[in-house]
Parts: C-alpha cells; sequence; structure tokens
C-alpha cells in the first residue's frame, strides 16, 4: 500500500473513489491469460470475484483454493489479492505455477462493500453489513443447512446475498466430493496485542482465563521460554458449569510466565514486528499447520516471535468458515483463517491519530505492508501446497 492509498482510507469521503480505483484495477486483470473477472451486484455493493483457470473438464480438476478477504474491517486480504495479481501481471509468478496441481483459483477481494464505504462508529468502523448482521457467521448454515445447533448461526435471518455467491461459486465443484476444496478466510484482529497487555497487567493464580486466546498466548510464551509444568489439565474449570478457566501452576511458575511474558512484550512490541496466529479446525489441522510453519519460516523476522503459529478454533460454536468444514459430511474441505493485526478497529480513532503524530503514516504503512506480505506469502506458499 501507498501513502496516497491510506490516505484516502482516513477520508471518508474519499472511499468512493477508492473502492471505484480498486473496482477498476481488478477488472484490469481480466486481461490476463487465465483469468476470468466477473462483478455480482447485491444491495450492499459490488462483490468482485477473480478465477484463475484453464479448460478442465471437472473430473481432471485435483484441486479448489478460495481466498476471501475484507468481510469486516480489515483489509490485509483485499491488499494481499491485489498484489498478487499485480505480481502475476509483471511475470513473478507465472500461471505454469498455479496450474501445475491441476486446480482452479478463486479470490473475493472484498466482501462488504457496505462497510468499505460507510465506516460508522456505531458499526465498528465498518465491521458488520447493511442489516447489522455478521457475514462470518452464516457460512456453516449455507454449506450445511442440516446443521442445526449453531449457537450463533442467526437462524433468523435468511443468508447474505455475498454468502449465496460463494455458495454457488463452488457448488459444481462441491458436489463433486472427489475434489479436495481449500478455502482460506483473511481476518485481523485487536485481540491479540489487547490480551497481550491485559494478561500482562493482570496475570495471577487467580485469574479467570475467559477466551481461547488469552489460554493460546500463556501457553505460547510457556513454550517458547520452555517453563517446565507437570500439573495437568493446564487450564481447568473451577466447576464443570463455569464460563472460565484458570491455569494449573504453582505460584513460582506463574511469576516466571510473568516474567517472561514481560520479556516477549519487550522483544516484539513497538519493533516493527506484526502479530498474527492461523486457526484450523479438525479437518484442516494438518494442512493449516503446515502452511501456517512454511510461512512463519519465511518471514519470522518480520512476525512476532510464535512457538505455535496455528491454533485450533474446532471448539468455537459459531458458523465461520472454520467450523463449515468440521459440520459438513463431506470429507476434501479444508477451511482456515489468517489473523493478523487489526490497523482500524476504530478509524476515527486513526483518523485524529494521523491528524496529531508526525510519524503516524510511517509507522502505520510499515504495519499495513507487513500485513499485507503476511497475505500474499500465504497465497503463493497455498497456491503450491497440497
Amino acid at each position: 500500500m501507498n501513502l496516497e492509498t491510506l490516505k484516502k482510507l482516513l477520508n471518508i469521503s474519499d472511499r468512493k473513489t477508492l473502492y471505484d480505483e480498486i473496482l477498476k484495477k481488478l477488472q484490469s486483470y481480466n486481461n490476463l491469460e487465465h483469468v476470468q473477472y466477473n462483478e455480482y451486484e447485491i444491495s450492499d455493493g459490488i462483490i468482485p470475484v477473480l478465477t484463475i483457470t484453464k479448460n478442465l473438464d471437472i473430473n481432471q480438476i485435483k484441486n479448489v483454493k478460495l481466498f476471501i478477504g475484507a468481510q469486516h474491517n480489515e483489509y490485509n486480504g483485499l491488499f494481499g489479492i491485489l498484489e498478487f495479481f499485480k505480481i502475476l501481471q509483471e511475470g513473478e509468478i507465472k500461471t505454469s505455477d498455479v496450474f501445475q496441481n491441476k486446480q482452479i483459483l478463486i479470490f473475493l477481494p472484498l466482501m462488504n462493500p457496505y462497510g468499505f464505504l460507510n465506516p460508522q462508529k456505531n458499526n465498528k468502523s465498518g465491521y458488520y453489513l447493511r442489516n447489522g448482521e455478521n457475514i462470518n457467521r452464516f457460512w456453516r448454515r449455507a454449506f450445511v443447512p442440516e446443521f442445526k445447533n449453531g449457537m450463533e448461526d442467526l437462524d433468523e435471518y435468511p443468508p447474505p446475498e455475498q454468502v449465496k455467491i460463494v455458495k454457488d461459486l463452488l457448488d459444481d465443484f462441491w458436489k463433486n466430493e472427489t475434489i479436495p476444496i481449500y478455502i482460506l478466510d483473511f481476518h485481523e484482529t485487536s485481540l491479540i496485542k489487547r490480551f497481550l497487555i491485559e494478561l500482562n497487567k493482570n496475570l495471577s493464580p487467580y485469574y479467570k482465563f475467559d477466551h481461547w486466546l488469552k489460554e493460546g498466548i500463556i501457553f505460547n510464551i510457556i513454550k517458547l521460554y520452555n517453563i517446565p509444568y507437570s500439573r495437568k489439565p493446564l487450564f481447568f474449570k473451577c466447576n464443570p458449569s463455569a464460563d472460565h478457566t484458570h491455569i494449573n501452576l504453582t505460584y513460582k511458575q506463574i511469576e516466571t510466565v510473568s516474567e517472561k511474558l514481560q520479556e516477549y512484550l519487550s522483544e516484539n512490541n513497538g519493533v516493527g514486528k506484526l502479530p498474527f496466529y492461523f486457526c484450523y479446525s479438525n479437518k484442516s489441522k494438518d494442512y493449516c499447520r503446515r502452511l501456517a510453519n512454511i510461512v512463519y519460516d519465511k518471514l519470522k523476522n518480520k512476525l512476532w516471535k510464535m512457538y505455535f503459529p496455528a491454533f485450533d478454533h474446532s471448539f468455537i460454536n459459531h458458523g465461520c468458515f472454520i467450523n463449515m468444514s468440521d459440520a459438513t459430511a463431506r470429507e476434501k474441505v479444508i477451511s482456515m483463517e489468517l489473523e493478523s493485526q487489526k490497523q482500524f478497529f476504530n478509524i476515527f480513532d486513526e483518523i485524529e491519530k494521523s491528524k496529531s503524530e508526525s510519524n503516524y503514516f510511517e509507522k502505520k504503512l510499515d504495519l499495513i505492508n507487513l500485513s499485507i506480505e503476511l497475505a500474499l506469502e500465504t497465497i503463493k506458499e497455498m497456491i503450491n501446497l497440497i
């Protein structure tokens, strides 16, 4: 991303111009060999779709790989996809590399045009759709309509139009159960840094772990710094109905974890490195771990240090792409998520910072471009990994 684009993102009145420029750029890739560009006009705006494919009979297709971007107010996937097609256009990647596995690639870089064009304070800076729905809660129900136990699948609402588009794009491949379908969903989160700061401040023998990522952060510290522990399970509920866990360590071990947590923060925070993690379901566990480790090894000097670059997401009971793969009886569905640092958690705060902090644009561009590089590297590696 360049400075001009960042300034347009931060100027709400310029977002429509930027949106049109993005669509025009995506449309220009239709001229590349084997690339097809399509637009789907829905009530929330235009959904662009790019497909890289040869004229293969469906029985010749060995893999279908789908890349989803900008469901919420995050842009790592959107600009990572744009960067991928730029280097494809420039010849850094050749279409022959794409087709060596007889695969089809489908890219949906901008899934929430309403949120992109209308960031609002009461909508988490453009997180939700026009009607207030969270698009990422509908995927399981769309692909697995027989699944009835989704706590947050929003059964009272019809699936958003964007979800129907994706379902239609995959329908022929989905029906042919011999074809593996790989899905990567790009997200950003503010939780990594927020939870690290909270844990650093409040960790004690009585601390209540009320989110799986907090447990993951602490387990990551324990493994990174080789802190011994023998009590199992490491995290336990004080009673079966509790909505939180406690850590099963001695006072001395918790002191050690706290010291190493401070060391970890000082080593990574504020030094131009990017916090991130991959998420997987039971079906995608092996593939996602392999992909995450390959990408991490390529970029580890630019990323926060991780013992586990990929976390289990299978126990989360909502309808996102990751859990859709476990809900369906279809065996060959590998769905994953890449989370990196949220860049516009509150875009209105970011606008004020851009006016008051002298080095704002330099620092923000560095982090955004790291998140784009992470997304791009993930796309490149996933194309080759089966």
